[in-house]
């Protein structure tokens, strides 16, 4: 399976930025909705935007879905129209061939389509038999062009369930390239059953999946955790059926704060992908952390065994036990307890501190007290030689509360460790003049030694270069 992120998510970047976040936070496919503002189908240029996105797809290493749910793209003033089941619905037809045109160009795993809301104007049998006529010259056209389409019930629409989804496919003969989407986040409101066991119902005709919370009253695509859905059975259940698409994050509502929703979802769905037993032990040791604060100083040494799993699996749980206590007590007590876990902790719960920190930071939950500790702890991190706790103390939340000295210092550091600085959060919007002129005597030393300078140490003379005058190194000219 290929985790993604949807790109109506990131409405506010432009399209090659959209992609770096993507891949920078793990995810491996995008969910590409074609329309504004990243890929204009009807343009005359469609060739050299294809061109370059396949360029971009290859350079951060995304599969590729494609959605066909942009709002206003084919009427500015009604979302979503025209749809399969409209009267005057021929430019949806139209528009999907588009958009499965792009699906060969790009190679991508599918095109998600949907029957639109259903209309007062019009009786059911006439709305179904025009749906079913223009779905089967679509499906024909994608069969000519060995694209899979993937077919997305919806609350509200036309074809709104599972069951619906599937009597459509037997009632167009279960054509082979006619699969289905599965929105985890609608089965919330429309599968009685869960979103689980539609997985298991739908085996081999699920070639897609949008990932989101939701509560059974309002078709509102949600974070993880804020509504009802088991996003751990989910995980659970695409891993036991084998499903190897693309299962990608979809909150077009987020996109004010996009680069945190993205940190915050590939989070939760790495903490989901947990095994059964492991969740189960930090659910209740969550529990138990929100009835007595103390044992965390207790439990968190223990996720080890508790999770008995890899490292990567116990540093999850620390993770989220950490970010229990933050949320879970009050400012004057989680200071101390942070400081207690930090302090008598081996370097692998001391790296978990310094990302629960970060966590807790993106969610805004760390109080004056708590913030204080945590900058003590931070600085404390900068004069280990452990790489791990250096990059991560200049992870989300050194980089918003470290001292610019402190922050400068740590960044030299990781250079000399060798460490990518794309570790280090806020970067590009941090770097001064200062930091140019250590970056300038690092490379002086190096180009006198007669040794190479890293590509992360040129990139920091440019981004200070505007706040420097320009010399000369070796024939290169480089700020000062």
């Amino acid at each position: 399976m290929h985790v993604g992120y949807n790109t109506n998510s990131l409405a506010d970047h432009p399209l090659a930025d959209a992609l770096a976040l993507i891949a920078d936070e793990g995810y491996t496919a995008v969910a590409l909705t074609i329309g504004h503002p990243h890929v204009r189908p009807f343009d005359a240029d469609l060739g050299s935007q294809l061109g370059a996105l396949r360029a971009l797809l290859d350079t951060n290493g995304l599969k590729v879905a494609i959605e066909t749910g942009a709002r206003y793209l084919l009427d500015p003033r009604n979302k979503h129209k025209p749809s399969l089941v409209d009267i005057a619905g021929e430019p949806r037809v139209e528009f999907l061939r588009r958009a499965i045109d792009i699906a060969d160009e790009l190679g991508a795993t599918c095109v998600s389509l949907w029957s639109g809301y259903s209309v007062s104007h019009s009786d059911p049998d006439s709305t179904r038999d025009l749906l079913l006529s223009r779905l089967a010259r679509v499906v024909d056209y994608a069969d000519r062009k060995a694209v899979t389409l993937a077919f997305e019930p919806e609350p509200g629409m036309f074809i709104e369930t599972v069951q619906q989804a599937h009597e459509l496919c037997q009632a167009l003969g279960d054509p082979p390239r006619l699969g289905i989407t599965l929105d985890v986040g609608h089965c919330v409101m429309t599968e009685p059953t869960g979103a689980a066991r539609a997985i298991v119902e739908l085996g081999d005709r699920l070639v897609n999946v949008h990932l989101d919370d939701m509560t059974p009253l309002k078709h509102e695509h949600l974070e993880f955790g804020d509504g009802d859905l088991d996003l751990g059975g989910v995980m659970d259940a695409l891993r036991d059926s084998g499903f190897d698409g693309v299962a990608s994050v979809e909150l077009p509502r987020h996109s004010h704060d996009a680069p945190n929703v993205l940190r915050r979802s590939m989070w939760a769905i790495n903490l989901a992908r947990l095994p059964a037993a492991a969740r189960s032990w930090i659910d209740t040791a969550a529990a138990e952390i929100r009835r007595s604060p103390d044992k965390m100083v207790e439990l968190f040494p223990g996720a080890t065994r508790g999770v008995a799993g890899s490292s990567a699996a116990t540093l999850l749980a620390r993770e989220k036990l950490f970010t229990t206590v933050v949320a879970a007590t009050s400012d004057a007590t989680a200071g101390p307890l942070i400081e207690k876990l930090y302090r008598w902790g081996d370097s692998d719960e001391r790296l978990a501190v310094l990302r629960g920190l970060e966590i807790a930071a993106l969610d805004g939950g760390l109080g004056p007290i708590a913030c204080a500790t945590g900058v003590a702890l931070v600085e404390d991190a900068l004069q280990c030689n452990d790489p791990r706790l250096v990059a991560a103390a200049l992870g989300g939340f050194g980089g918003r509360f470290l001292a610019q000295h402190a922050w400068r210092h740590g960044v030299m550091k990781l250079v000399f460790m060798e460490v990518p600085l794309r570790a280090v959060y806020g970067l590009t919007n941090r770097v001064d003049a200062e930091l140019g002129r250590m970056a300038n005597d690092y490379v002086s030393e190096r180009c006198a030694a007669g040794r190479s300078i890293s590509d992360d140490v040129k990139m920091l003379q440019r981004l200070t270069a505007s706040e420097t005058s320009p010399v000369t190194v070796s024939g290169t000219e480089v700020a000062k």
